[in-house]
């Protein structure tokens, strides 16, 4: 088997991993704006090069905006990146929360969590591919490793939080098997959607979404 190229990444000084978040700045509107185009462009060129590919010469040109500009709304390249994980990681647990509102019953509501997930990982494959990327580069930087734990606890909060609505919250217990079934749906997911990005078979995945979400409903729902 061969080996999978990852970029080298060198130990950050205690200086540089405290400045791994984006700039404190007076937020006018139009520093806003810039915030997003680059945050955007540096999207858009991680999708087409990868982590080791995305130079910031690269995504100041990919936003449109001058390389200085780049610099001035973000300390390092690292800041940078982790901006764009923390974007993606709000977008889909917001996408999470909203798919599961109309539900009617726990039952319902894994079925309707369980098929978001899948269907947007499968509808931004490059998004996600690009995500998974991130998350692993920011395992690999020093000090930076809360920023991927952090990702996921919140797509864990996210489910608990949709599950929640359909239990007693005082209930120790039930809280407990909530917790269990986020974990057990999160991991689930996450594997059947890494194995799809590994090996593609849309049918394998959708049969294995399926049969995840008929062993949540008899065992939680």
């Amino acid at each position: 088997m061969k080996s999978v190229a990852t970029p080298d990444v060198a130990p950050l000084a205690q200086s540089e991993t405290q400045s791994l978040k984006p700039k404190a700045r007076k937020m006018t509107q139009k520093t806003v704006k810039t915030k997003e185009q680059i945050i955007e462009g540096a999207l858009a060129c991680l999708i087409a090069d990868g982590v080791a590919g995305a130079t910031t010469r690269k995504i100041a040109a990919q936003a449109g905006v001058p390389l200085a500009a780049l610099h001035y709304h973000f300390s390092s390249k690292e800041s940078l990146l982790f901006a764009v994980l923390e974007g993606l990681a709000i977008k889909l647990k917001d996408a999470i929360i909203a798919e599961a509102a109309p539900s009617k019953s726990l039952a319902q509501c894994i079925e309707r969590v369980l098929l978001a997930d899948w269907s947007i990982a499968e509808k931004n494959r490059e998004i996600q591919t690009v995500q998974y990327e991130l998350t692993l580069f920011a395992l690999r930087t020093k000090e930076a490793d809360w920023l991927a734990k952090g990702q996921y606890e919140d797509y864990l909060n996210a489910h608990e939080q949709v599950f929640s609505q359909y239990i007693d919250t005082t209930d120790a217990a039930a809280v407990e098997r909530i917790r269990e079934l986020s974990q057990l749906a999160l991991t689930g997911i996450d594997g059947i959607i890494l194995l799809e990005l590994a090996a593609p078979d849309v049918k394998r995945s959708q049969s294995a979404v399926r049969n995840l979400i008929s062993s949540l409903q008899k065992t939680y729902g």
